[in-house]
């Protein structure tokens, strides 16, 4: 049985229901991360990112944080950035339940430009991205010093 989840869209500073205060929101994010395998942020790094979001999306059951998603933009164009889902809960529509809220939210708001990156060692990753209506683009370039630290 699949269990019921709940998926909140939120603008940037927005604290979901039930989460009381912004730490345990940020331990949340840091432990959803790990689950994935992506590197944990810590509550300054991750205060900074939902502060210049526009819209955050949490997928939750319960009290647990199972997806997250964020957008940010200048009213015109945008990226969407962070979408993760708990690996327990994958393959489950979590992500597309997720995302397609998210997509909702951002198109409802005008804009008229929407970007992400996928990377290519995720084939899968790609293709669901696609079935949501992005399309490969051939160019593009990349600096992000934050993920090559050490």
């Amino acid at each position: 049985m699949v269990q019921p989840y709940t998926v909140d869209v939120l603008p940037n500073r927005n604290i979901p229901h039930p989460y009381p205060s912004g730490e345990r929101l940020f331990s949340l994010l840091d432990s959803l991360w790990s689950s994935i395998g992506w590197r944990e942020r810590g509550e300054a790094k991750w205060r900074e990112a939902l502060d210049h979001s526009r819209y955050c999306a949490y997928a939750r059951i319960d009290t647990a944080l199972v997806g997250f998603g964020r957008f940010v933009g200048d009213g015109t164009m945008g990226m969407f950035y962070d979408i993760g889902v708990h690996p327990a809960h994958q393959r489950k529509g979590v992500g597309r339940t997720l995302m397609t809220k998210l997509l909702d939210k951002v198109r409802d708001s005008g804009y008229a430009s929407l970007g992400l990156f996928a990377w290519e060692y995720n084939p899968g990753n790609i293709a669901f991205y696609q079935s949501l209506g992005f399309e490969r683009v051939s160019t593009g370039m990349e600096c992000i010093p934050y993920m090559r630290r050490e």
